[in-house]
């Protein structure tokens, strides 16, 4: 029975040793991706395994320990920021005046439009190279197209053009619209935010 114990014990701790060396690593991971994001919001535009391995306290192995290549980490760092934010696309009551919801849909997008603007930017190389930023990237879009769907039914279930106000909203909406208007014309924040209510109220009124 004592040798039976010891042995139930020694597997414990081996299981105790492998949860702390998960958790380490995932610790690791996470600061890899971290000094990625920070790197980019603070306007570095494509940077380098080392310099992500220098802001993150590691070494440059440990990088392509984590990830594949930058690639890859670009992919995740970018869908990483797209989940801490994503909810800022709340539901908007579909009872609201329109100017109403145009208003509070086009608030919401400058929040999230703000907050994944940096790593969307470092992430544009990838949009055709990249199979798992494709992946990521294309994730926004179709939330984006959705909540507008949701929030602007009443209206659309009016319009014999659906598909095309649709498609249109969205590019209105699109990230793309909007990195156009805060660096092509540079517009700040809450100029480009009210570019976008004006499109949405000529489109749906």
């Amino acid at each position: 029975m004592a040798g039976a114990s010891r042995y139930c014990d020694g597997v414990q701790e081996d299981e105790i040793v492998q949860d702390g060396r998960r958790a380490r690593g995932e610790r690791t991971r996470l600061a890899v991706i971290e000094a990625l994001l920070g790197l980019a919001a603070d306007g570095a535009s494509h940077p380098t395994a080392r310099q992500v391995a220098d802001r993150a306290g590691v070494a440059l192995r440990t990088v392509y320990h984590h990830f594949e290549d930058v690639e890859s980490l670009r992919g995740v760092a970018f869908g990483l920021q797209l989940d801490r934010h994503r909810e800022l696309l709340q539901p908007v009551a579909a009872d609201l005046p329109l100017h109403d919801r145009v208003v509070t849909v086009a608030r919401q997008l400058r929040a999230l439009f703000e907050a994944i603007t940096p790593i969307r930017r470092t992430a544009l190389i990838d949009e055709r190279a990249s199979v798992e930023s494709q992946g990521r990237l294309g994730e926004l879009p179709a939330i984006r197209r959705r909540h507008l769907e949701s929030v602007f039914a009443p209206e659309l279930a009016k319009r014999a053009d659906r598909a095309r106000v649709v498609d249109a909203i969205d590019v209105a909406t699109s990230w793309q619209a909007w990195e156009f208007l805060r660096t092509v014309r540079a517009r700040g924040p809450l100029a480009a935010e009210r570019v976008l209510i004006f499109s949405l109220d000529t489109l749906l009124s």
